[in-house]
């Protein structure tokens, strides 16, 4: 079988993290595919991962950024170096793009144009496309509208990852047969501890994010404020605190404005890949994040977690472990974060959470079971009624 995996890259570590699972998936199931990795992110070196699988990048692809940057600021052709130019006779299309489809993304008419010369093109050469579980919409807009029409025309199979992504997909017309709703499926990925780290075990892990500033209604002065607040709560408690990059120079930038709060005394940890990300989160005593799979990595490892949002996305993923008032809103009082935080802390409470945490995630595996028996089933049917065999 000939995949092509959409949607992911290695600058993001959720991103990273999310195609290191659906290759474990690929592994399992087709040992033999060909797997193209389709990136968004044409700037980055082919990551080095260890797979059985043929895998490979598009040859257009590995020709890194500069052709379509060139040819686009001479109004030239150029999507045939992007990862919307269609590759030939694919079987199947998998994408994880995380959050891409909605109004706030305002995408050009070229974009959607080429988008859906690149879904009918594969379509008509008999692909199944699956959309895996990410965050979609509002799609009130002209550009979301339009993005909507393309998922109906194309795409087989539609994940949501939270029950508001599902709401938004049902409103904006998607034929609900094509849509279903299962959570985060990192959850299966296993992490890997870095044992140069080990001096963090047992710390509080603090997950910085730009998008705090970037897609909020907060100031920088805001967002570095609750910080360095959180930060010397936590270190007032006698726990050792750390800083961890999630994404590349733009978050590490973040990291180390906050610790220059600290005159420079906080651990940054950076440069390491999703994995060891993941094993170096399942280690901590207590993570507060403002990268969703940040959150996501602590909780499916039974890891107490906080976290400030900018997504809805944020909410829904603590309602998928059962667990409420865990957002820090960089407008509530100190008093309410402070117990946020101390409850937390508190070891007993931390030993509850932790069992709870547990149950929790097993229900969960086994809802990515079923997740990834449908998608295969949807993929080996050509001709498909997703109802009849999600309801099987």
């Amino acid at each position: 079988m000939k995949i092509i995996i959409d949607g992911t890259n290695t600058i993001n570590k959720g991103a990273e993290l999310m195609l290191y699972s659906i290759l474990e998936q690929i592994e399992n199931k087709y040992p033999e595919s060909s797997v193209i990795f389709n990136d968004n992110n044409p700037n980055i070196q082919f990551p080095k991962i260890k797979t059985h699988l043929h895998f490979r990048k598009p040859l257009r692809l590995m020709l890194g950024p500069y052709p379509w940057v060139i040819l686009s600021r001479l109004h030239l052709p150029y999507s045939w170096f992007t990862e919307l130019y269609p590759p030939k006779h694919p079987d199947l299309i998998l994408d994880a793009s995380g959050f891409r489809l909605g109004d706030q993304w305002n995408h050009s008419e070229e974009y959607l144009e080429n988008l859906e010369y690149y879904y009918k093109t594969v379509k008509a050469q008999g692909a199944k496309i699956i959309l895996l579980p990410q965050a979609f919409g509002p799609f009130k807009t002209h550009s979301g509208k339009k993005s909507t029409e393309i998922l109906n025309n194309y795409v087989d199979l539609i994940i949501a990852r939270e029950p508001t992504s599902k709401k938004h997909l049902k409103e904006a017309g998607i034929n609900p047969g094509k849509i279903l709703h299962y959570s985060d499926f990192t959850i299966a990925t296993k992490g890997i501890f870095p044992v140069k780290y080990h001096h963090v075990k047992g710390s509080v892990c603090i997950i910085p994010n730009r998008k705090m500033i970037t897609h909020t209604r907060f100031s920088p002065q805001d967002y570095f404020g609750k910080m360095e607040s959180i930060i010397s709560l936590i270190q007032e408690s006698g726990k050792q605190v750390f800083l961890l990059n999630h994404e590349g120079n733009k978050d590490l930038k973040i990291c180390k404005g906050i610790n220059r709060m600290f005159d420079n005394r906080l651990t940054i940890i950076t440069g390491l890949d999703a994995k060891e990300i993941k094993g170096v989160i399942g280690s901590s005593y207590m993570v507060i994040s403002s990268r969703y799979h940040g959150i996501a990595s602590a909780l499916n490892q039974g890891v107490p977690c906080l976290a400030t949002s900018w997504s809805h996305k944020y909410q829904l993923l603590f309602e998928d472990f059962n667990v409420k008032d865990h957002i820090i809103d960089l407008n509530e009082k100190p008093e309410h974060t402070k117990n946020k935080i101390e409850s937390l802390l508190d070891p007993d409470n931390h030993s509850k959470l932790r069992k709870h945490l547990f149950i929790q995630i097993k229900e969960l595996k086994s809802n990515t079971e079923r997740m990834w028996k449908i998608v295969w089933q949807v993929a080996e049917e050509r001709n498909s009624d997703i109802k009849s065999i999600t309801n099987c």
